[in-house]
């Protein structure tokens, strides 16, 4: 008994005495590492903005964001501290912006990413995308900045989180207002739009009638359905319960429901002729699959992970195979387009059909691939990509 109690005292005087070191070695290093932090900020304070006097600092729920001023105390821009929610947890980072609402620069301070393949987020050639984009601009993951394939949900959340910054800080504090919809205006009809998601475009079937948002309809999205479940229909009944964008969006799937919520506010703009900046591509011209000669052709679509390679075989007139060489989609999606689309096009020998799949930006891609192997090999007369 007197051994057991020996070897409690023991433990107990171990564990204070190991709890002291702790919070002192905890004491002596944490203002070291605040100054290193605070010397390593204003260092980049001073990258972006050069010659910089002063900063002021708002704390608020989007982030942290400081204002910064020269020695005559004129705005030169703002830098934010904010966090986007990545593969394997927070990414917290410095997002600089100009007085012109411009993106001059991007500090990734820390974050959990994979190593060697979500911290692609950490490199020049990644951030540099960023630079010259501005609250004008859609900053669309897969068009205006590339979503790296293997780091898809790294790539897409920074993109996601910078565009968003990027709007805040133009309203917020730059007077840069974006356009705006007065829904009491928008006449009775129905109207599409659409918005980046996580995964790639939500699109969105809007009804209005005697001036209020009466319906909200998700056509098409690519998101993971156990996330998007949680933005919709909750976003969607927010809209119309308040007949207002500025919506709750927290939901456990904040990007997807932001893309709801920007795509319902897309569809009105459209609807009252206000360019949203999110025009369609424009229609490749029309192809007479009969007019093309007889070989086996190649051609590429752009789809949301990169370019889909497709060879197609045309023999008397038709199309009688489409295989897929080489894609880039995500495994779950193009299965959903893949051979379903090849398919349709050869019953229908068109290209006029319905790519409405689950995937439909995979399938848009083999479309516009078939359509890219035919035009080049009609145009150089059964040259082009011909095997």
């Amino acid at each position: 008994m007197r051994r057991i109690v020996t070897l409690s005292l023991t433990l107990a005087v171990i564990g204070i005495v190991s709890a002291l070191l702790l919070t002192g070695v905890f004491n002596l290093t944490e203002p070291i590492i605040s100054e290193r932090q605070e010397g390593e900020y204003r260092q980049a304070l001073e990258n972006f903005f050069p010659g910089f006097e002063s900063f002021e600092t708002e704390q608020l729920d989007e982030g942290q964001f400081d204002l910064i001023y020269d020695d005559e105390g004129t705005l030169m821009g703002i830098m934010a501290t904010v966090t986007a929610v990545g593969y394997d947890g927070d990414i917290l980072y410095n997002l600089a912006v100009d007085s012109e609402g411009e993106v001059i620069g991007i500090r990734i301070i820390s974050h959990t990413e994979t190593p060697g393949i979500g911290d692609v987020i950490t490199t020049d050639s990644f951030q540099e995308q960023f630079i010259g984009k501005s609250f004008e601009d859609p900053i669309i993951a897969g068009e205006d900045v590339e979503i790296i394939t293997g780091a898809t949900v790294s790539t897409a959340a920074m993109i996601n989180s910078v565009r968003q910054a990027v709007g805040f800080i133009a309203e917020q504090y730059l007077g840069l207002e974006t356009e705006e919809v007065d829904i009491t205006a928008v006449p009775d009809g129905t109207y599409q739009g659409s918005a980046p998601g996580l995964n790639g475009p939500i699109v969105v079937e809007v009804e209005v009638a005697g001036g209020e948002i009466t319906g909200i309809e998700i056509l098409e999205h690519q998101e993971t359905p156990t996330y998007f479940i949680q933005a919709h229909p909750v976003v969607s009944e927010r809209i119309i319960e308040e007949q207002h964008f500025d919506v709750d969006t927290r939901t456990g799937a904040t990007i997807s429901a932001n893309g709801i919520v920007n795509a319902v506010h897309n569809a009105l703009l459209e609807a009252m002729g206000i360019d949203t900046g999110m025009d369609e591509e424009p229609e490749p011209e029309e192809i007479d699959i009969s007019a093309v000669p007889d070989g086996i052709y190649r051609g590429s679509g752009d789809g949301l992970m990169g370019p889909v390679v497709v060879e197609v075989e045309v023999s008397g007139g038709e199309i009688v195979s489409i295989e897929v060489l080489e894609h880039e989609e995500t495994r779950e999606y193009f299965i959903q387009a893949y051979p379903l689309i090849p398919d349709r096009i050869i019953d229908a020998q068109d290209f006029d059909i319905d790519t409405q799949t689950g995937a439909t930006a995979t399938a848009d891609a083999i479309v516009r691939g078939v359509m890219d192997a035919l035009a080049g090999a009609v145009e150089d007369n059964g040259g082009g990509e011909r095997n």
